[in-house]
């Protein structure tokens, strides 16, 4: 199942109707059976967002140097891949659970689709800073400072996904962004401590 352009540019532009709180950006998404399974290819538009955290990683870590590549610490580098993608894959299986429980079956493969491609602008918006860090632009301290700016933005995006896609109310929303929250920081946890 391979994205085609005509499916990326506009999933890209339903998920920044989204962004600005317009319900017909759900009418972009393909939420067929492959849609579902194809919007996880999403995934692959944030390499570049991926390439810039692993680099403010790497600065972090005190790894920057003149004759070194961004890819030379391979155990770096698999670990934050791995804690790159496996969010993406945890919170759908997670939301298994909540969507049987809350009986919004129905309404999952489209709230995943829309997450899915949703996450094409969230991995964006966090690697701004991230980038503003690396390219000297931005201290430490002013790019956790943006990066919070950037987390109010994405969480009240997921809201508004979660509660027009879902058909839940504002709370029930709250609930499944801080589950989203949860499950993100959970994962990033615990690879960082067993894949060290």
């Amino acid at each position: 199942m391979i994205l085609t352009a005509d499916e990326v540019v506009r999933s890209l532009k339903g998920s920044f109707r989204l962004l600005r709180r317009e319900h017909d950006g759900f009418r972009a998404f393909d939420t067929s059976f492959e849609g579902f399974w194809r919007s996880f290819a999403a995934m692959i538009l944030t390499l570049p967002a991926f390439i810039v955290l692993l680099a403010e990683r790497r600065l972090e870590a005190g790894l920057v140097l003149a004759d070194s590549g961004l890819f030379d610490d391979t155990a770096l580098v698999a670990r934050e891949a791995l804690v790159f993608v496996v969010p993406w894959i945890a919170f759908p299986l997670v939301m298994i659970g909540f969507v049987r429980i809350m009986h919004l079956e129905q309404r999952y493969v489209g709230y995943i689709v829309a997450y899915n491609w949703s996450g094409v602008i969230a991995s964006v918006v966090f690697a701004g800073p991230a980038m503003l860090h690396v390219l000297g632009l931005a201290t430490a301290a002013h790019a956790i400072f943006y990066t919070f700016a950037s987390c109010i933005i994405l969480v009240q995006y997921r809201w508004f996904l979660a509660r027009a896609a879902l058909g839940v109310s504002g709370g029930l929303a709250a609930a499944i962004v801080a589950i989203d929250i949860t499950v993100d920081l959970g994962v990033t946890s615990a690879l960082r401590l067993l894949v060290a």
